[in-house]
């Protein structure tokens, strides 16, 4: 039996700019960290001579060609599992589209345990390469790259985005006090508004392509990611709200399907009741709402009116340790790296 374990994740700043459209020409810049919220995924040998697949749905199908999951027939294909008597099954801390980069988290986990499966070792850029590639050129889906990352190397990191197609991914160096602060002044509240994250994309690349409001915008957003960066290395949490509000400013402008009526009013009555600042998580339209507040009265009042709108808050703590092996019984037969494709 094999049991990964790979952390979702919360953009601190900087997120958008992680799409091939604006970094083949920009450069991206993003920070992000991982939460101790996971995507957990198992893979079992069974006596019964089938794949058998466990997600919101359940296949059992003979080859990997019939499997219709498509992130787990094509990672299933490139590395060779061939194998019948194989059971893949998915579990996850919190729902799916919405916002915490779920999906990638999946993907993320479910090539760390293949990879586990067939006894290879993987590197954290490796996983998170494949990753990309299997969801954005083999399936072509819309979004950005950050999100496997994160999920790959956990943490609070900084990642940058060559032109050229290169990621960069550095721990940011901030204090334990500093951690400490926004585990307790960031507060995470589902909507309740479960969205596509690939339409809002593909409006979000749509506009790199044709708007020059979009990449002032994301401009802005990548500048902002920097700063932010620079504030968290040096212990000046007090500012980060400011950055978060100007952030959710330029990130409203990106598409008109970032934000709507809902989570304008959620957003104002937040700001009524303590927040100093916030912004929806992901791509926008719907999922998780992260607000900001240093004072813990505040936090306390802003639990309050979030509960009177019917909002469940995510409890959470960061994750410094990506995406792990917790269970890997050994027992199959070894492969080299000669294996993938």
């Amino acid at each position: 039996m094999i049991i990964t374990r790979t952390p979702l994740r919360i953009c601190l700043g900087g997120g958008g700019t992680d799409v091939k459209e604006y970094y083949e020409q920009f450069g991206g810049y993003v920070v992000s960290a991982a939460l101790d919220q996971y995507i957990y995924i198992v893979i079992h040998s069974s006596f019964d001579k089938s794949i058998r697949i466990c997600y919101s749905k359940r296949e059992i199908v003979n080859t990997a060609d019939e499997v219709q999951h498509p992130v787990v027939r094509e990672a299933m294909k490139l590395f060779r599992i061939k194998d019948t008597g194989i059971e893949i099954i998915s579990f996850a801390d919190v729902p799916s589209d919405t916002g915490l980069g779920s999906s990638s988290s999946f993907t993320v986990g479910l090539i760390a345990a293949l990879a586990a499966h067939k006894g290879l070792r993987m590197t954290q850029y490796e996983i998170a390469h494949m990753a990309c590639r299997i969801e954005r050129e083999i399936l072509a889906e819309a979004g950005g790259k950050q999100d496997q990352y994160i999920a790959a190397f956990g943490g609070i990191s900084r990642m940058v985005f060559e032109p050229g197609g290169g990621v960069v991914v550095s721990p940011v160096q901030i204090s334990h006090e500093s951690i400490d602060r926004l585990e307790n002044d960031i507060l995470l509240f589902y909507t309740g508004i479960k969205r596509n994250s690939f339409k809002v994309q593909q409006a979000l690349v749509r506009g790199v392509k044709k708007e020059t409001r979009t990449l002032d915008n994301l401009h802005r957003i990548k500048n902002l990611g920097i700063q932010i960066e620079e504030i968290l290395r040096t212990g000046e949490i007090d500012r980060y709200a400011d950055f978060l509000r100007e952030h959710w400013e330029a990130k409203q402008k990106l598409s008109d399907m970032v934000s709507n009526g809902r989570i304008h009013r959620l957003y104002e009555t937040a700001l009524d009741n303590g927040a100093s600042a916030g912004k929806i998580i992901g791509a926008g339209g719907g999922g998780y709402l992260m607000l900001h507040s240093s004072d813990p009265v505040n936090r306390q009042r802003l639990r309050e009116a979030m509960a009177a709108e019917e909002l469940e808050e995510l409890k959470f703590s960061f994750d410094f340790t990506g995406t792990t092996v917790l269970v890997d019984d050994g027992i199959r037969n070894k492969h080299t790296k000669a294996a993938l494709v």
